[in-house]
C-alpha cells in the first residue's frame, strides 16, 4: 500500500511540475499558488511559468495557511506550508497587509517587493531567514516586526521603505547586509543590538537620524563607518530633516507646509516624491 501511494505521489509530481506552480487554493485576499517541495510540503510561489507572470490579483488581507489539502487522482494529500518563494507576491500593488503562518522557516528574495499598499507585516518566530530585497519599495510599510529568530537581516532586505519609522533589531541578529535600509527617508530612529557584528555598505544609505536617535552597541565604532551611508542631522521635526540650517529632505506627509524659520537653504530634491503636497510656505530665512 505504501509503495502504491509513494509511485501515485510520484506520478503525481511529473504530471503537476510543468509550471511554477503545482497547486492553486482560494484563500482570504485571493487565489495563493503553491509548489511542492516534497511529499509532505508546499511552498508558496508565483502563478504562471516565471516571475514576470506574477499575479496581482491579491487585495486586502491575505492569509497563509498552515497546512493545504489538495486531492489529486482520487487521493487527498495534506501538505504544511513551509516557506514563501522569490518573487511570490513582488508587484501586488493591492495587498494591504500579510499574515504568515508559523509553519514558514524561509521567506525568499524580493517575495514582497514593490508591493507599495502593504502597510504592515509580522514575521513569526519560526521564520530564521529573510532574502534579499525581500520587502525593498513597500512604500507603505510603516511597521515591521523582526523575530529573535532571524539571525540575519539580507542584503537591501527594507530598501526604499520610506514609510518605516522606527525600527529595533532583536539580539538574534548577528548581521545586516549591505544597502539594508537604504532609502528609508522616514525612519527616525533604530536600535542595534550587541549582537550584530558586521553592517554591511550604505546599509543605511538615504536614511536621517538625529544623533541622539541613533543607538549603536558598544562593539561597533559608528563614526568610523559613517554610521553606515547615514546622515546625522541635527534636527527632525515634523517631518523636516535639517542639517547646518539647510532643509535637507522632507519625510511628512501633510497636504500644506511651513518651512521653520531656522531653515536659510533648501537641498536639491528636497521634496521629491512628496505626491500629496499641494502648497508649501518658504519663510524670509532662505
Amino acid at each position: 500500500m505504501t509503495k502504491k501511494l509513494s509511485l501515485l505521489f510520484a506520478l503525481m509530481l511529473s504530471t503537476l511540475m510543468v509550471s511554477a506552480h503545482d497547486i492553486e487554493l482560494v484563500s482570504t485576499g485571493g487565489v495563493i499558488y503553491y509548489k511542492i517541495i516534497n511529499s509532505r510540503e508546499v511552498a508558496v510561489t508565483y502563478r504562471g511559468d516565471s516571475y514576470s507572470s506574477y499575479s496581482d490579483e491579491y487585495r486586502g488581507n491575505v492569509v497563509i495557511p498552515e497546512e493545504v489539502t489538495y486531492m489529486a487522482t482520487y487521493t487527498t494529500y495534506t501538505f504544511k506550508v513551509t516557506s514563501i518563494e522569490d518573487y511570490a507576491f513582488s508587484g501586488c500593488s493591492g495587498l494591504t497587509s500579510i499574515e504568515i503562518p508559523n509553519s514558514v522557516t524561509s521567506i525568499g528574495w524580493y517575495a514582497f517587493s514593490g508591493c507599495s499598499g502593504l502597510t504592515s507585516v509580522t514575521i513569526p518566530n519560526s521564520v530564521t531567514s529573510i532574502g534579499r530585497s525581500t520587502f525593498s519599495g513597500c512604500s507603505g510599510l510603516t511597521s515591521i516586526t523582526i523575530p529573535n529568530s532571524v539571525t540575519s537581516i539580507g542584503r537591501e532586505t527594507f530598501s526604499g521603505c520610506s514609510g518605516l519609522t522606527s525600527v529595533t533589531i532583536p539580539n538574534s541578529v548577528t548581521s545586516i547586509g549591505s544597502g539594508a535600509f537604504e532609502f528609508c527617508s522616514g525612519l527616525t530612529s533604530v536600535t542595534i543590538p550587541n549582537s550584530v557584528t558586521s553592517i554591511g555598505e550604505r546599509a543605511f544609505y538615504g536614511c536621517y537620524f538625529a544623533k541622539k536617535d541613533f543607538i549603536n552597541n558598544s562593539s561597533l565604532d559608528a563614526e568610523a563607518n559613517n554610521y553606515w551611508g547615514a546622515t546625522i542631522v541635527d534636527s527632525r521635526n515634523d517631518g523636516f530633516v535639517i542639517k547646518d540650517g539647510t532643509l535637507l529632505k522632507y519625510t511628512g506627509k501633510d497636504a500644506s507646509v511651513t518651512i521653520p524659520n531656522s531653515v536659510t537653504s533648501i537641498e536639491e530634491s528636497a521634496f521629491w516624491g512628496c505626491s500629496g503636497l499641494t502648497s508649501v510656505t518658504i519663510p524670509n530665512s532662505v
